[in-house]
């Protein structure tokens, strides 16, 4: 039961090691930290959470030339932890892996033990390099989709959620998914009061379930098939046009099936998928940038029928068209960010 009276604090191992920022260390540390200073506040209770870095050597970790972490403890000397963080492993992906496999042995000893195993960002690819993921559900980087699913096709990989819990194994989302993991973590060992409480006094966005509305749609294009690049390079030209796949086939020479299989192969994405994405993230520009109506916006994609393109658009996206201007539009256009100006 979450938040038992008399409950030990969690021993909690983040580990730590160089990667594009201390953030995706620290930040968790500091939220798990500060909650408990803050319940304990609130009900007089001990600490919720122990937390400890945890590295490869005692040698200090260094992020640019103003942040130096000092780890309490290596994989050698650590004492047993109830839950292991493995925290972004950066964007140079193979690179990192290769200069974390030694805490592969430790992360899976851990497992072996019974501590439950989180990642954040790209520490999923770390996790799952472990074999912990195999057979399993879950998230990483959106960006980092297409890489994880080519080197893990044992994983069932859903880039469009934040947080994917199997029970033991849990993994989050992009880099500052770590604040909704925090108060996962915190509702999850503690409590939703206790969730709740460090959410309102950090100010921290409770319910955020999917990536979609960060996601940008990037094309593949580095495959090496040059009539399905010149196909692409069509849509792109012509996707506010009415498009189909027999027409595509035709100008790339190909039957249908023969261009739909390649296609795929190529891109990624089915020739009907590929041309709805690009659309979308083409009126995301127009919603973030401008001023025209929904039913002009859809118009300029591609879309005759206004409805049509608002239920498309909010599948992609998990939200309306009119939540995401509001969400993106430039400051400034109707929205307050609580700035008052003074004359002297």
């Amino acid at each position: 039961m979450p938040g038992a009276p008399g409950q030990a604090p969690v021993s909690v191992a983040i580990l730590a090691f160089e990667t594009f920022g201390s953030i995706s260390i620290t930040g968790l540390m500091d939220i798990l930290n500060k909650s408990c200073a803050l319940w304990s506040e609130a009900t007089g209770a001990g600490p919720m959470f122990d937390v400890e870095l945890v590295a490869l050597t005692n040698a200090p970790l260094r992020f640019g030339d103003a942040v130096t972490l000092h780890p309490a403890a290596t994989i050698a000397t650590a004492r047993k932890p109830d839950l292991v963080l493995i925290p972004s492993a950066g964007d140079d992906v193979p690179e990192s892996l290769t200069a974390l496999r030694d805490f592969i042995p430790w992360i899976t000893a851990c497992a072996a033990q019974g501590a439950r195993i989180v990642s954040m960002c790209t520490g999923a690819f770390l996790l799952a390099e472990s074999g912990l993921l195999d057979g399993r559900t879950a998230t990483t980087h959106w960006r980092f989709a297409d890489r994880f699913r080519s080197l893990y096709p044992n994983v069932d990989l859903h880039p469009e959620r934040i947080i994917v819990d199997e029970g033991m194994v849990i993994t989050s989302g992009a880099a500052t998914s770590f604040l909704d993991l925090a108060l996962y973590l915190i509702e999850l060992y503690w409590g939703h009061d206790a969730a709740v409480l460090t959410a309102k006094v950090l100010l921290i966005e409770m319910g955020r379930s999917t990536q979609l509305p960060y996601t940008i749609f990037s094309s593949r294009k580095m495959h090496g098939d040059r009539q399905i690049l010149r196909a692409q390079q069509f849509i792109e030209a012509n996707g506010h046009r009415p498009l189909t796949i027999d027409q595509l086939a035709r100008r790339a020479s190909m039957s249908v099936r023969t261009f739909d299989r390649r296609f795929r192969a190529a891109v990624g994405e089915t020739p009907t998928t590929y041309v709805r994405k690009l659309r979308i993230e083409k009126a995301k520009r127009l919603l973030e940038s401008g001023t025209a109506t929904i039913e002009d916006i859809a118009a300029r994609v591609g879309y005759e029928d206004s409805r049509s393109f608002r239920r498309l658009f909010q599948a992609l996206t998990d939200l309306s068209p009119q939540a995401y201007r509001r969400k993106y539009r430039p400051l400034g256009t109707g929205v307050s960010i609580g700035v008052t100006s003074r004359e002297y």
